[in-house]
């Protein structure tokens, strides 16, 4: 999701915390896609890891080693988050184009906000991503679809609303949301990890509370926003309906992955 620099710069205090809580050694392991990352999970190459909701579904779906620690919250406090359908400002909306195929943005194949959501808006409207009147890329961040959507490279784009919220002053509309879906995850691979420690990083996480105990505010101040704001216990039932719609695919997104 990040540059390797901003990873280290955002995620090493995490790990000081672990370190200090477990007596125990944590390194960061770096990789540029889901698809990477999962495959390295599968290979016992890594031990813990933050996905998000379609990637640990994936995962799970491949292997029972990966089990899930904590839901991660955001700064208002919830665990989930919605997917926005975008265009330009001053581009129809409509679904189809009369001249040509419709170009869509998408992000990562193994990105929730990616294939899943756009597939999941255009079936709704009796229509799908492998129409001839469709034409999708994979630009690797959900940046990118911002970007190149303003800049009338594509007519639609998938990403997190709360990103396309950003670039609303540049001219980038919300067509359509998703229904909340369950938020980013810490996962253990139990495959390389005892259960002790595995309960002691749950234990760790879910003692602190940010958003309402200053002393626990400045123990995450340093961290990355995306672990700041406290965790929840894993509600497993919240992502049936993305392990649903990713069983219901009629591509396969771990071989576009790639």
């Amino acid at each position: 999701m990040v540059s390797l620099e901003q990873m280290t710069r955002e995620y090493l205090p995490f790990l000081d915390y672990l370190e200090k809580r477990s007596g125990r050694r944590f390194e960061l392991a770096y990789h540029a896609s889901y698809d990477e990352l999962l495959n390295a999970l599968v290979a016992g190459e890594v031990d813990l890891a933050y996905l998000g909701p379609l990637p640990y579904v994936a995962l799970t779906e491949q292997t029972d080693s990966i089990i899930p620690i904590v839901q991660l919250l955001d700064s208002k406090g919830a665990s989930d988050y919605t997917c926005a359908i975008v265009h330009f400002a001053d581009h129809p909306a409509e679904l189809m184009h009369s001249g040509r195929p419709h170009r869509v943005a998408l992000t990562q194949p193994l990105s929730t906000c990616g294939y899943l959501s756009v597939e999941r808006y255009l079936n709704q409207h009796q229509t799908s991503l492998e129409s001839e009147h469709y034409e999708y890329t994979y630009t690797g961040s959900h940046e990118n679809v911002a970007m190149w959507v303003i800049l009338d490279d594509f007519d639609l784009g998938g990403i997190k609303t709360q990103i396309a919220r950003r670039y609303q002053h540049l001219g980038l509309r919300i067509v359509d949301e998703t229904d909340p879906v369950p938020g980013f995850v810490l996962v253990a691979n139990r495959a390389t990890m005892d259960a002790g420690l595995i309960d002691l990083i749950r234990e760790s996480m879910l003692s602190l509370h940010p958003r309402e105990n200053e002393s626990d505010r400045d123990v995450v101040r340093a961290w990355s926003a995306n672990l700041r704001y406290g965790a929840r216990t894993v509600d497993e039932q919240a992502y049936e309906s993305i392990r649903n719609q990713w069983r219901e695919l009629k591509v396969d997104l771990m071989r576009s992955a790639e």
